[in-house]
């Protein structure tokens, strides 16, 4: 599964500012964010082209969902005080599945492999490559805090 998806630590952040400057802009505003005062919902960073959204997330068991697909948003998946596992797949396009491009969201039926991330670690989901069911886990149902941020593929 090359180039489709990122795991990392936090303190690497910075290396993937380079990716477009909606990325420079997300990562610059990740590294001075102080993660636990951040309300939850959408906390902007520069309008459409990115922001963080802080949630708490109920998470389920990997079976229970199907992978989604976004193509003009990467995401930036932060768990703060919980691991949490993803679902993970290049993505096929040739899936069962549908796309709402006023969501930026697509579900489509494919198999997934599961991947841990920490807290202290991020994960890097790239737009129309990488099929991921977040909001996972292994353990049984909890909730935890984490942060979301989409950022714009494309620089206008």
């Amino acid at each position: 599964m090359t180039n489709v998806y990122v795991v990392d630590k936090l303190e690497n952040l910075g290396k993937y500012a380079g990716i477009n400057a909606n990325f420079a802009k997300a990562i610059a505003f990740l590294q001075k964010a102080d993660f636990t005062a951040l309300p939850l919902g959408k906390n902007e960073i520069d309008g459409d082209n990115a922001w963080v959204n802080a949630a708490e997330a109920e998470l389920t068991p990997l079976d229970a969902k199907k992978p989604e697909v976004h193509r003009a948003y990467f995401d930036i998946q932060i768990p703060l005080d919980g691991e949490e596992t993803y679902g993970l797949a290049k993505f096929d396009p040739s899936a069962p599945g549908s796309f709402d491009a006023a969501k930026d969201i697509g579900f489509y039926d494919q198999p997934v492999e599961a991947v841990t991330v920490k807290p202290g670690e991020f994960a890097i989901f790239w737009p129309n490559a990488c099929a991921h069911a977040p909001g996972c886990s292994l353990s049984g149902p909890r909730k935890i805090r984490k942060l979301v941020a989409k950022v714009r593929a494309f620089v206008n």
